[in-house]
């Protein structure tokens, strides 16, 4: 599976009630689209234990040709037409647990690992902390990067704020 998300870094001043409405009116746009495993449509507010605002949004894909789509069929247009020109960051699932309970997940942390050099990678070992009240659990590398991050998904906000913290808006689920 692959992974995608790009990350709008919205100024500190920025009204965040856009960003929810246009999720609010949109959202369900996505649900069951192409090869989609799931889209969490993410942000992060300002002194909501984050230091910026931003609407980053998650997507686990089943299969290329879904992605592709999604970037070249004129879906990305709007978020192009609205934000301008954005890096999407593609990655490689090396992890994806869903419980049974992921669609009501309303929260998301994210913790940016950096895979150091060594030799040999057969050895290497995606840590990945386990949480007892965690609905999902999502690992994603790019080797280009020499990074991983993983996502962990809750219904109830985490009481450890020590990584990035996101509200999930709406789900979209393939």
């Amino acid at each position: 599976m692959q992974a995608m998300q790009y990350k709008i870094n919205l100024p500190a001043d920025y009204d965040m009630q856009i960003i929810k409405n246009r999720i609010k009116q949109n959202g369900y746009k996505t649900d069951r689209f192409e090869d989609l495993l799931f889209k969490a449509y993410l942000i992060s507010e300002k002194d909501n234990d984050n230091l910026a605002n931003s609407y980053c949004p998650l997507y686990v894909w089943r299969q290329t040709t879904g992605m592709t789509k999604f970037i070249f069929d004129g879906y990305f247009d709007n978020i192009i037409d609205s934000f301008g020109w954005q890096n999407i960051n593609i990655g490689v699932t090396s992890n994806v647990e869903l419980s049974e309970s992921f669609s009501q997940s309303r929260y998301v942390l994210a913790q940016e690992v950096n895979i150091p050099t060594q030799v040999p990678l057969k050895d290497f070992c995606f840590k990945n902390v386990q949480y007892p009240d965690e609905l999902a659990n999502v690992v994603i590398y790019n080797p280009d990067k020499w990074q991983y991050v993983t996502f962990t998904f809750f219904k109830e906000r985490p009481t450890t704020t020590k990584h990035n913290l996101y509200t999930v808006l709406h789900l979209s689920l393939g």
